[in-house]
């Protein structure tokens, strides 16, 4: 205190020390400890001279602060100081104090949110007149008000926190409701306007749209359900925007060509878009399964709003699509399940095509947009499995043709993508008997033919294990009793027969190098060890370097086993 042994260095360090110690001294003498080491540190700020100095005894009070939880919610009052001094620290313009200030409060709000919801005792025998969030909320333009842009959804972020430990879900639903009050009031004065097509060109507010829809990702993510009355509240107006910059761009491409997609102006309007779409994908990805499932309303008035963006997206031209709608219905199919089954080959119908246009003009372009559209189709297998068996043939059989284009990519992530939705969808198959027989009387040949297409090349070496798995499910379902029916219309004698007589002609023939005996003995050998996921794999990478497909490098096969692999049950 003295100043004899200050520097930076030496304080951050016994700070750091403070800070590790953390719960390891009796209650008591922690609490004891922790004030009188605040009070040191307050005291130190008040000596210190010079703003970097008192911005670094700042930053060093507010992480001792944010590392002693459970002493905070075990004394209000010294919670509610350390409260108002990061608000005073939030007012502070020296670099980083104010980042530390809203990062400190969040920390505390994560950690401590349940003191903020519920009425604290002043007296032995009073309660505050209300828990401390709604006075937060209350003053919570005052405040953001002298906070940069980001730190300002640091702090609502911090606020809906809170409003997560509250239990009672009517409670929640009215402090998220108040907590973009005023937020949706000034949305509404802009966009209510009579001269709002004016409104909506001015670089400033787009530049509020974005911070606005940024602001409730924020709190979505903490509320999930809460958020619910207020999303449906102005959906109507979010799609407006959405559709109003949509039909703006292209009308801008109409007259001055693709070359204004690279422009500023079309940039800002696109960022929009995106972050209403995000808004959207936030919402259902951090929702509550069950609570969505339960409110069959929602259909109406929250999943067909947002479908009614599907037209937009399969009419836009290629580069103003956005990949984050992909996302949107991802997470919407997730959480989503009886309500919406109806509305799936819908949902499908309108991205496929559109989709499968963009992304398979070649293998590079448009990444996001592949990517986003595969994760989307593994969450339609994962949990509308009944849906998509329901769609026309036509669909179906070309979301088969999807997945297999995806495993065949030579993108790693890609093809792990779509191997995943394959195995995932064998998996279910194999569940159902009756589904089974049909699945594999039209896709069984098809999906073994490309399996060791890519087995066979060496573009595709990574995805081995993922590979072999697939097939050994293939050759399960040749020797399972339960599929009757037959695998191919050229079919004669069982399955069993023919697809091992199958696999021995195609093989030979197109690698003679193996003798046609060595590749019985291979073939026979993997229906041997239908059981065993490791033996199976094993003999299959011996087969394949057999080959001499791999001769320079055989790592890929002989990769690293899992115990759970070690004994793979047939499927029933």
């Amino acid at each position: 205190m003295d100043g004899s042994e200050w520097s930076f260095d030496n304080l951050n360090s016994i700070c750091w020390a403070i800070g590790s110690i953390s719960g390891c001294l009796p209650e008591q003498d922690e609490k004891q400890f922790l004030i009188h080491t605040i009070k040191n540190l307050l005291s130190l700020c008040e000596v210190k001279k010079g703003k970097e100095n008192k911005a670094v005894v700042a930053a060093n009070i507010m992480y001792v602060v944010g590392q002693y939880p459970k002493f905070l919610r075990t004394n209000w009052n010294f919670l509610k100081t350390v409260i108002k001094k990061l608000f005073e620290f939030m007012k502070e313009s020296f670099p980083g104090v104010q980042e530390m200030a809203c990062n400190t409060f969040l920390t505390i709000s994560q950690k401590c949110g349940k003191e903020f919801v519920i009425r604290q005792q002043i007296q032995s025998d009073q309660l505050e007149r209300e828990p401390y969030i709604c006075e937060l909320i209350r003053n919570i333009r005052e405040q953001v008000a002298i906070l940069q842009d980001q730190y300002k959804l640091v702090y609502y972020e911090s606020l809906s926190h809170m409003i997560k430990f509250e239990e009672d879900l009517n409670i929640r639903i009215q402090l998220v409701n108040s907590l973009v009050k005023h937020l949706n009031d000034q949305l509404i004065q802009y966009t209510s306007s009579n001269n709002y097509i004016d409104l909506f060109k001015d670089e400033k507010i787009q530049q509020f749209f974005i911070q606005y829809f940024r602001i409730l990702q924020q709190i979505v993510q903490p509320t999930g359900y809460a958020f619910t009355q207020s999303l449906i509240q102005l959906l109507p107006t979010y799609n407006q925007i959405y559709l109003f910059y949509s039909q703006s761009i292209q009308q801008q491409v109409i007259g001055q060509g693709i070359v204004v997609m690279g422009w500023y102006t079309v940039k800002k309007q696109r960022a929009v878009k995106k972050e209403i779409l995000k808004l959207y994908a936030t919402y259902f990805q951090h929702n509550d399964q069950e609570l969505l499932n339960k409110n069959y309303q929602l259909k109406n008035s929250l999943v067909i709003p947002i479908c009614n963006l599907l037209e937009e997206y399969s009419q836009s031209i290629n580069e103003q699509k956005e990949p984050e709608l992909l996302l949107t219905f991802k997470y919407m199919l997730e959480k989503f399940l009886t309500p919406i089954e109806d509305l799936v080959p819908l949902i499908l119908k309108g991205l496929f095509d559109a989709t499968i246009r963009l992304i398979s003009q070649d293998f590079n372009s448009y990444p996001d947009h592949r990517i986003n559209f595969f994760e989307f189709l593994r969450s339609c297998v994962q949990y509308h499995l009944v849906a998509l068996f329901n769609m026309p043939q036509d669909q179906f059989k070309l979301m088969i043709d999807c997945i297999v284009w995806a495993f065949k990519h030579q993108v790693p992530n890609l093809q792990e993508l779509g191997l995943d939705v394959l195995y995932y969808i064998l998996q279910q198959v194999n569940s159902d008997a009756v589904v089974a027989n049909q699945f594999y009387s039209l896709y069984h040949l098809r999906l073994l033919k490309d399996i060791l297409e890519i087995l066979t090349d060496n573009l595709h070496a990574s995805g081995f294990k993922h590979q072999s798995q697939i097939l050994m499910i293939l050759f399960q379902v040749a020797s399972n009793q339960q599929i009757t029916t037959k695998l191919s219309n050229e079919q004669v004698g069982s399955n069993l027969e023919f697809i091992s007589q199958y696999l021995v002609t195609s093989l030979y023939n197109a690698f003679p190098n193996v003798s046609k005996q060595q590749t019985e003995l291979h073939i026979a050998r993997m229906f041997q060890n239908l059981n065993n996921a490791h033996n199976f794999r094993q003999e299959l990478s011996d087969y394949l370097i057999n080959l001499k497909q791999f001769q320079e490098s055989n790592d890929h096969l002989k990769q690293p086993e899992n115990k759970e692999d070690l004994l793979t049950p047939k499927p029933q």
